[in-house]
């Protein structure tokens, strides 16, 4: 069984390989968050994680997920992350939540996928070059990391973690997490046709439209971008960082 998250698609990706080639089932883990279902897991089915690298860390409503899961029979357990470009000490903060539960974690991964994130300066998606060059990697990253699970790797811990790790994770992570990550900043510009795509691929239902057609941004927000990604016109902003930024939606 794989639970998965994933805002612009890279970690949707990612997941439904894995499933596909166990012949497995993904579930997306805020459909999962709205029941209270038991899981058992099968004598050798393995337990998967992916997501998405959030702030150099594992995105803090996964955490919350992983504590309040119901499942049991867990024999063997991964994760895979997708990142832009480093992860920090990511891995060791999975490892640890796993552990806080009595699992062992066997093994984890992260891929490096083209960047969304563009929610202050210096930050945007790249280039169609290098973003095809990302995907190209990620085939044979993929390939190589479902092998490895495949055939019950235990023990590798490849988590592209950067140059100063824990620096990235508990100091520019927890800076992002605690100013960084609100909705405060979402409006819509001037070209909005209130079409409601932003509240259609909301993720965590977090986006109604008010009386004035316009989008209106609540309190349950896990900053993944996919409605600013998504608009048609570009009229979903974060405060004035991504006027002039690009777009990207896994293919």
């Amino acid at each position: 069984m794989i639970f998965y998250f994933s805002g612009t698609g890279n970690s949707r990706w990612a997941a439904e390989v894995l499933a596909d080639r166990f012949s497995d089932k993904a579930v997306f883990i805020p459909e999962a968050m709205k029941h209270d279902d038991k899981y058992r897991l099968e004598d050798g089915e393995k337990l998967g994680f992916v997501f998405p690298v959030y702030a150099w860390g594992v995105p803090g409503f996964i955490l919350d997920f992983i504590g309040k899961l119901d499942i049991s029979n867990v024999k063997y357990l991964y994760f895979v992350s997708t990142c832009g470009d480093d992860t920090g000490q990511m891995c060791r903060m999975f490892v640890k939540s796993v552990e806080k539960r009595g699992w062992k974690c066997s093994c984890g991964f992260a891929v490096k996928m083209p960047e969304s994130y563009v929610a202050l300066p210096g930050f945007d998606v790249d280039t169609p070059e290098k973003e095809a060059k990302k995907l190209a990697e990620a085939e044979d990253r993929i390939s190589y990391i479902a092998d490895y699970i495949g055939r019950g790797g235990e023990g590798e811990f490849d988590c592209l973690p950067g140059p100063f790790p824990w620096l990235k994770t508990k100091v520019l992570g927890g800076f992002f997490n605690k100013f960084l990550m609100g909705t405060k900043p979402f409006h819509s510009a001037d070209c909005c046709i209130s079409c409601g795509k932003c509240a259609e691929v909301c993720p965590m239902d977090n986006i109604r439209l008010n009386d004035e057609k316009r989008p209106e941004w609540g309190d349950t927000c896990v900053s993944c971008y996919l409605c600013y990604h998504s608009c048609p016109v570009h009229a979903v902003r974060y405060g004035r960082f991504t006027d002039n930024k690009g777009q990207y939606l896994h293919p």
